[in-house]
């Protein structure tokens, strides 16, 4: 059996996972990798066999989205010709990690899509949403990487497509501990936005930015490039950790029981229902980075630490979930048009179930002492 996996290059969350999930994957069918974007800094770790600019957006200094230059390195016209181009009917199944270059391929080639993200957890009303909606927000999580069905990931199993997030082995393995600095992670704002309110703080903290090339000092604020292994052992040791709300970086906090504090990037309405999701859990969430920013982090640092989340490692759970989908297809209609009926067909797929009674992944809840402290 022959899959191809697409993951989505834009921040790290979509390749750590990826990276998690592909080497079990592989233990069973034969994996190619295809990566498009520009902005992780985590590489895959097995070879990239298709590499293309795909559609992704730039981080900016100021808590958003540089549009400019998200619009300067989107190449629509190159865009396309990657679909039309990517040998897809060569696999029997496609994999995609909210990548929209294989998804696309395969829903023209009508070749069976499953996604696997945690943007696909969006696809259920029940997971949580910001008090203003944004229909644009809601349509591309439908279509930006259009999938036949979908296993989802979020910070709670909302709905029963849905399971907790995928914890990298490089995080499971660490211990805890605390050793009195804040790690800051928050790639869409400068290093210079930033160090006038970790400044206030009195504590050490160590700073990871994709806007420095070179580490360096300022007062009690260490500055790094964004670094894998110095950034986690970094989350290893602090007494607080200080994020965006993208999917990776809270769901690692939870996890490893560290103070947070999340701050979604300006309008990125992916990072505002994780937001609305932490909250609901007890994680304190700050809208923008103003004079409010160091009481908020005054007010963090004073909470008791929280109890760490035990999520559980469900690799073998979403590995036997894609194999039991792909079998399980149904042929529900003929393509339109284009080739003659005999060979033409459009698959469909039942959508994943993991209540408790059809999954052998543990029952999940978070703990009343781990919400209230968050």
């Amino acid at each position: 059996m022959k899959i191809l996996y697409g993951i989505q290059g834009t921040g790290n969350g979509h390749m750590s996972r990826a990276n998690a999930i592909l080497p079990r994957l592989s233990e069973y069918a034969e994996v190619d990798v295809l990566v498009s974007g520009h902005s992780s800094e985590i590489t895959s770790a097995f070879p990239v066999k298709y590499q293309y600019p795909g559609l992704g957006f730039t981080f900016g200094k100021n808590g958003g989205i540089n549009y400019w230059q998200s619009l300067v390195r989107s190449k629509p016209a190159a865009f396309w010709k990657s679909i039309r181009t990517l040998p897809v009917k060569e696999y029997d199944l496609v994999v995609t990690d909210f990548e929209p270059v294989s998804a696309w391929a395969a829903k023209l080639a009508c070749v069976p899509c499953i996604g696997v993200s945690h943007q696909a957890a969006f696809l259920s009303a029940k997971s949580p949403r910001p008090a203003d909606r944004q229909w644009f927000g809601e349509l591309l999580f439908r279509s930006y990487a259009p999938v036949d069905t979908a296993i989802g990931f979020h910070y709670q199993p909302y709905d029963h497509h849905i399971l907790t997030p995928v914890i990298r082995d490089e995080v499971r393995s660490l211990h805890p501990t605390d050793q009195g600095h804040i790690t800051v992670y928050l790639p869409a704002y400068s290093p210079e936005r930033l160090l006038p309110y970790l400044q206030q703080t009195g504590r050490p903290v160590h700073l990871f930015t994709k806007h420095e090339q070179q580490p360096r000092t300022s007062g009690l604020v260490e500055i790094y490039p964004v670094s894998s292994e110095a950034y986690l052992k970094s989350l290893e040791g602090c007494t607080a950790l200080v994020c965006g709300a993208g999917f990776e970086s809270p769901s690692e906090g939870l996890f490893l029981g560290k103070r947070m504090l999340c701050i979604p990037m300006k309008q990125q309405y992916e990072q505002h229902c994780n937001a609305a999701a932490l909250e609901q859990i007890g994680v304190p969430v700050l809208h923008k980075v103003d004079a409010g920013f160091g009481i908020a982090l005054q007010n963090m640092l004073a909470l008791p630490a929280p109890e760490p989340v035990n999520y559980p490692d469900i690799l073998t759970e979403v590995c036997d979930t894609l194999f039991s989908l792909y079998s399980n297809f149904e042929i529900v209609r003929k393509c339109a048009g284009k080739k003659p009926a005999a060979e033409t067909k459009v698959l469909s797929m039942p959508a994943p179930d993991f209540r408790e009674e059809r999954s052998h992944t543990p029952g999940f809840a978070f703990s009343n002492q781990t919400a209230a402290n968050g």
